[in-house]
């Protein structure tokens, strides 16, 4: 089915039920549930303010106080928004502390200076906030973000709306599981035969598989990006595979905080500008020779077929957390990742924390012997290794994971550098070292940025992956991918940072494995 025709069924699906699409959202707070603590900079006292439960303002510089955000269906324009206050809490004396830029997490980070805009301190900022993120599928996708508290410069007082009823006419924007079925697969020519055994399971599974070789002078990014959108319009292509890294396939280069950075997502949004929502579940796969194309695609697989001699990993996971970071912690982020897979799923996590001896290499190896679903690493990164283990988990390491018989992970890194989509890096050396169709090792898929990653929104996209795909049960890799990003754009109301995390993140492997496990 092509994309037009798909997106007038979604359409038509959205109009039958729209009498019923606004949302009526009730929040009420607990006196209680606010949290406050004194500090001091700059000879200025402020008063750190948490509500549990709720995020904080995001926008550096700006009183650090809370803020409901939803991704809703709509452009900015369409979307209308209304507050009725029914009671609010009043906090004399008190300064909120504002809200700092974001630390790196590349290992040589330096202290950033501390940060206040005196204009918001005076003037605030807006209490309902639009912000355009993208379409998905033809659907438009706006973050709503309500300010919850106020302050007032004047008076030295900060309000907590602790009773209010949130309005809106357009419902909310949730990614579902979806039936999707037809592939991309983009190949330079001399590595295209590589994809033939993994086309065919595909098709033998119902998929619907095209597969396209190039060669210069197509082999640029704007013919690249025009040989995709033209899939997406005329077939409804729901998956995208490169073939080949970023010198074998070119990348964009986009602007972000990490510095220039080489990104894949411009090839998968069809809505022209401002549009930072992919269309399509993209991955690529870091290769030099067909053979090594087809181990790593045969390792999905085996991922979702479940043929392993040794199936024990499907029940276990793998944490790795620096001993770094605050409210939350690295340690508390991976905490409550495996909390949820072992409350919903059954699956038990091994910890390698910084500060514990035994988070070395060799003990990580032994544990990916004996199999892992999932493993989640928060730290620093140096595009070649794990250095928040007690002992640095280098490339030459892969080599030794000695799992080719076991469940191989999803990995999803929270670090700087590792996912660069070139030969040697981390994550290519995850999903390639040792690879043939007799003998594979490593990660069954791995996701990670390009360049350097800030240190919060990232952990909690790797949070929302995880609880998302926990929630809904997803079948795709991809889809819990994607809503582990947008669950980022509903506690993150910084716009840039949401973009720039869109834009650092890639997948090696293939965004349409069955994770059903």
């Amino acid at each position: 089915m092509n994309r037009i025709l798909k997106v007038l069924l979604a359409v038509f699906v959205l109009l039958i039920g729209y009498q019923a699409s606004a949302e009526r959202i009730k929040i009420q707070i607990k006196p209680t549930d606010i949290l406050t603590s004194a500090s001091v900079m700059r000879s200025i006292s402020f008063t750190q303010l948490k509500v549990k439960g709720f995020e904080n303002e995001k926008t550096v510089g700006a009183p650090e106080l809370p803020v409901k955000s939803w991704l809703i269906q709509g452009t900015p324009e369409n979307i209308q928004v209304q507050l009725t206050n029914k009671s609010f809490v009043v906090m004399n004396n008190t300064r909120p502390y504002p809200t700092q830029k974001q630390l790196c997490r590349c290992a040589d980070d330096k202290a950033i200076e501390f940060t206040m805009n005196n204009e918001i301190y005076q003037k605030g900022l807006q209490q309902v906030q639009i912000n355009y993120l993208g379409d998905f599928r033809g659907q438009p996708i706006s973050r709503v973000d309500v300010r919850l508290g106020t302050y007032d410069a004047d008076l030295n007082q900060v309000k907590v709306m602790v009773d209010v009823e949130v309005d809106i006419n357009q419902p909310i924007f949730s990614l579902n599981p979806g039936d999707d079925r037809d592939y991309l697969i983009i190949a330079p020519d001399n590595l295209a035969e590589g994809v033939n055994e993994f086309a065919d399971y595909k098709r033998r599974q119902g998929y619907n598989v095209f597969i396209e070789s190039i060669s210069s002078p197509n082999n640029v990014t704007a013919a690249i990006q025009s040989l995709i959108k033209k899939y997406y319009t005329d077939f409804g292509i729901d998956f995208a595979i490169l073939i080949g890294g970023e010198k074998e396939l070119p990348m964009f280069r986009l602007s972000t905080s990490g510095g220039s950075t080489p990104s894949d997502l411009p090839y998968f949004t069809m809505g022209g500008a401002n549009d930072y929502i992919p269309d399509i579940f993209a991955s690529r796969i870091v290769a030099s020779t067909p053979a090594n194309v087809a181990a790593q695609l045969a390792k999905a697989i085996e991922f979702e077929q479940k043929t392993y001699i040794n199936n024990a990993g499907l029940k276990s996971s793998i944490s790795i957390a620096s001993n770094e970071g605050f409210n939350p912690s690295d340690k508390e982020y991976v905490l409550a990742i495996d909390k949820a897979f072992n409350d919903k799923l059954n699956i038990a996590a091994t910890h390698f924390y910084e500060n514990d001896p035994k988070s070395n290499p060799k003990e990580l190896n032994t544990k990916l012997a004996e199999g892992a679903v999932w493993l989640t690493y928060l730290g620093h990164g140096s595009g070649t290794s794990w250095p928040s283990m007690y002992s640095e988990y280098f490339v030459k390491d892969i080599a030794a994971t000695n799992n080719k018989d076991a469940v191989k992970p999803i990995i999803i890194d929270v670090a700087c550098q590792n996912g660069r989509l070139i030969s040697g890096n981390l994550g290519a050396l995850f999903m390639s070292t040792q690879s043939t169709q007799s003998n594979s090792y490593g990660a069954a898929a791995y996701y990670g940025g390009t360049v350097d990653i800030s240190w919060h929104p990232p952990a909690v996209m790797a949070q929302g992956i995880a609880f998302e795909h926990i929630d809904k049960n997803f079948k795709h890799l991809g889809e819990a991918l994607l809503a582990g990003q947008l669950y980022l754009a509903t506690k993150w109301n910084n716009h840039s940072q949401v973009v720039d995390n869109l834009e650092w993140y890639h997948l090696q492997g293939d965004p349409g494995m069955n994770i059903q496990f």
